[in-house]
């Protein structure tokens, strides 16, 4: 056999070769999926992902407590409070502005607000949204009560925390005494007597 021949088969195999496998492009079945399962799965992932981040703050928040032989209880919103000092004055409700005392700081004892540094906080009880812990923590007390609060970041400032002195993601512990309780016409008769 000669190199001619040899060449000749060679490229009649390579062109047998070609032509016996199918030219036709591979067809990949994809399944594109409507908007609202995706959104779906998207809420599911989310939803466990949360669920996982509340576990954690609620493992923490345990193990706080317990070093410190603090008796709390803990609402159906994840916000735990104690009131160690009670008293038979008002209770607090939703319309009233409280006026408190108060200590804000970190798990790891890192005071951001105080009412020593900034003075005593008033909030419109039902009105507040900004630290919706602190408002329902506020409605469990009555005047001249004091309690302390530990609230999972949902309940405080959130994710991005307050742009200020609270930390991304923080979990809060609230120190408070409730000094008084007041209607808010009690502020336009204020304002009233001031004009006359």
């Amino acid at each position: 056999m000669n190199i001619k021949t040899l060449v000749q088969l060679i490229f009649i195999g390579i062109v047998l070769m070609l032509f016996s496998c199918n030219n036709e492009p591979v067809q990949v079945e994809q399944k594109i999926l409507p908007y609202s399962v995706v959104k779906k799965i998207h809420r599911e992932e989310l939803m466990n992902w949360n669920k996982n981040l509340v576990e954690i703050d609620y493992t923490v928040i345990q193990k706080y407590i317990e070093r410190r032989k603090w008796k709390m209880e803990i609402c159906e919103s994840g916000l735990y409070f104690q009131i160690y000092n009670n008293t038979n004055e008002q209770q607090a409700v939703d319309g009233l502005i409280a006026v408190f005392s108060y200590t804000t700081s970190l798990l790891d004892g890192t005071i951001l607000y105080s009412s020593e540094e900034f003075g005593n906080r008033e909030m419109h009880l039902g009105h507040n949204q900004e630290e919706s812990g602190l408002n329902e923590g506020l409605l469990l007390m009555k005047k001249g009560e004091k309690a302390r609060f530990i609230m999972p970041p949902h309940l405080a400032f959130g994710v991005p925390g307050d742009g200020f002195r609270v930390p991304y993601y923080s979990i809060l512990v609230y120190e408070i005494e409730l000094l008084d309780l007041y209607a808010p016409e009690r502020i336009n008769d204020d304002l009233q007597e001031g004009w006359n």
